[in-house]
């Protein structure tokens, strides 16, 4: 038995463990922790899909960690986890300007390193608080730390512990969780890797060869600063403003175009810059000062669809490879993904879930293994695609009942066992949304039927309602359906026959499917994000659908994130009573409950 125990120490935290080649539990540290995005050592995680494993620290055979260069600044300082927009603000006028434009030396942790709420001590003792600019010795040395810090937390040699490329992790990641074999062409596009932000490679389970790697693909930065400049948080929120920019009308968007037309420019494999002016966070502020909101999001989405398209048409043609895979942190642009799939060239094209950061912990493990095999004659076979996304803990019936006596539900709420598919299918025909929370937890950030919020999809005014009273989120944001795999043709557009089990990817609805999808597809655009379920994925949820199809006809149900706004996914029956608690829920299937407000 091979065991590999995957860590990801960055922003959205997580760890995996790979036994034998196939990937038997993954999670995220913020689900534990409470801290949306959370950084640093996943604690938590590790001991979560330990014990899912059954194994212990002396079983493993090898530590996987993702990425090399290592900042203190995503752990030391939580930035991505609880840097507000004004910290952002500040970061820019305190800690870049007077470096860029004044060529005046300043150091991070003047500008914040007094902020109790934002220094968190972590398991590394990095106490000299570097600065955010790290020399090649300084990262040598913190990596060192980091290094040792880790084999001594988990109690193993040193020896055991490998540390992983950040853009290998992305590569690795996209083949191997993906169900293509054979040569493939992987993409990614990053906002910061080890070495490069854009990358190109043939992969096959044989291994991968770069084609071409670039540090000047910004489209993932430019992005980020967008998403500032428009009031939101980065590294959170860039999917808000790809959910605005189909509002944009073809004046507005034209206008700001103008703005982000020449700073890139695609040149064979590779994104390149074009006139980089000398910062994009201050060039963007005065470059769109007199522009609309939803212009600025319109022209930027369409950019960066022309900038992606045009790259992935001359990489397919360069390399002679139809098949595609995109990942990094660009790649959770579903909109983006959509414009890439339909380009003519390409005859395939497949997302892994959470294809950004949250996954490169998987990566590591994916990496790891066909290393070994490679060493021991070879992987054709060896490693499992990620064809189970519930890889998260699950909670007994006494686990729930436990919550519900120390909640006091009891005495607020009607509670009932065993209710069928049947009567909760019926609930949501109703009107009702329900939440539910069963078996073991989705990796990513998708809820895809075990942590979810459900409601008819037929109509828009359940949008209102779950942003009113139970998301508390923008009301320009869409929501997406669950949709039995069979009925996936009457509702979607899809003449490739793309796969999308996990919601990575976006389709035009069909008329019957923007009638009986109302409340489940952006309104704008009348694009759809669907989780395509096949039954074996998740018998009790399909059974569910199938049940609300034969209520309604409608083979599919509105599914949100079960979450408080600015909360993570829920982990258990103490969590989802929280979010019952502080919203207008109607009720929660928890395990074999059912707990309904009292009308």
């Amino acid at each position: 038995m091979t065991v590999i125990l995957g860590i990801h120490d960055g922003h959205d935290s997580s760890a995996a463990v790979m036994v034998d080649g196939r990937i038997v539990a993954a999670s995220q540290e913020e689900r534990f922790s409470g801290e949306k995005v959370d950084c640093g050592y996943p604690a938590k995680a590790i001991e979560s899909c330990l014990k899912l494993a059954g194994i212990t620290t002396a079983d493993i055979d090898q530590v996987a960690v993702a990425t090399a260069n290592y900042s203190p600044v995503l752990t030391k300082l939580k930035r991505e986890t609880r840097f507000s927009v004004n910290d952002y603000i500040i970061e820019q006028e305190e800690f870049w300007k007077p470096r860029i434009f004044d060529n005046r030396e300043t150091s991070y942790w003047d500008v914040f390193g007094g902020r109790e709420d934002l220094v968190s001590e972590t398991a590394y003792p990095t106490d000299d608080y570097l600065d955010y600019h790290l020399s090649e010795n300084d990262l040598a040395s913190v990596g060192k730390i980091r290094h040792t810090a880790i084999a001594s937390l988990l109690g193993i040699d040193e020896n055991r512990v490998q540390i992983v490329n950040h853009e290998l992790c992305h590569i690795y990641y996209s083949y191997f969780a993906s169900p293509i074999r054979g040569d493939a062409l992987a993409l990614t596009a990053d906002s910061f890797g080890d070495h490069s932000n854009g990358t190109v490679s043939r992969m096959s389970e044989s291994g991968q060869a770069y084609l071409s790697k670039t540090d000047q693909n910004y489209l993932a930065r430019v992005y980020r600063y967008i998403t500032l400049l428009l009031g939101m948080k980065p590294v959170h929120h860039e999917y808000k403003v790809m959910g605005l920019a189909p509002y944009a009308n073809e004046y507005e968007t034209a206008k700001s175009y103008e703005v982000f037309k020449d700073i890139q420019k695609v040149v064979g494999y590779d994104v390149l810059l074009d006139r980089k002016p000398p910062d994009l966070y201050f060039h963007f502020r005065d470059a769109l000062a007199c522009h609309r909101f939803d212009g600025i999001a319109g022209a930027l989405q369409q950019w960066t669809e022309e900038i992606l398209c045009q790259w992935l048409s001359n990489c397919v043609s360069e390399s002679g490879l139809s098949r595609v895979l995109f990942s990094g942190g660009v790649a959770q642009n579903i909109k983006a993904c959509k414009a890439m799939a339909e380009v003519d060239s390409v005859d395939d094209f497949y997302v892994a879930p959470a294809s950004g950061d949250t996954s490169i912990s998987i990566g590591a493990c994916h990496y790891a293994m066909w290393k070994a095999l490679d060493a021991a004659g070879g992987c054709e076979g060896g490693i499992a695609p990620l064809d189970e996304i519930y890889l998260g803990p699950s909670f007994s019936k006494e686990d729930t009942e436990r919550a519900l006596r120390e909640d006091g539900t009891q005495n607020t709420y009607d509670i009932s066992e065993n209710v069928g598919p049947d009567q909760i299918a019926k609930l949501i025909a109703d009107g009702k949304i329900l939440a539910r929370c069963t078996d073991r937890m989705e990796f990513g950030m998708r809820a895809l039927g075990n942590r979810s919020i459900l409601a008819d999809p037929r109509s828009p005014a359940t949008v209102d309602k779950i942003n009113r009273a139970i998301k508390f989120r923008d009301f320009w944001m869409p929501f997406t359906p669950s949709m039995l795999d069979r009925r996936a043709a009457d509702y979607l557009v899809n003449p490739k026959g793309l796969k999308s089990p996990y919601m990575t990817m976006a389709f035009d609805s069909t008329p019957v499917g923007g009638e009986v999808l109302a409340g489940a597809i952006h309104p704008a655009d009348r694009t759809v994000r669907p989780q395509i379920l096949e039954r074996d994925r998740n018998p009790g949820y399909y059974d569910l659908i199938e049940a609300f199809e034969r209520e309604t006809g409608v083979g599919a149900l509105l599914n949100t994130s079960f979450n408080l706004h600015g909360h993570p996914i829920v982990l258990g029956p103490t969590e989802a009573l929280f979010t019952l608690n502080n919203s207008e829920l109607d009720g929660v299937i928890i395990g074999e409950h059912l707990v309904m407000r009292r009308d």
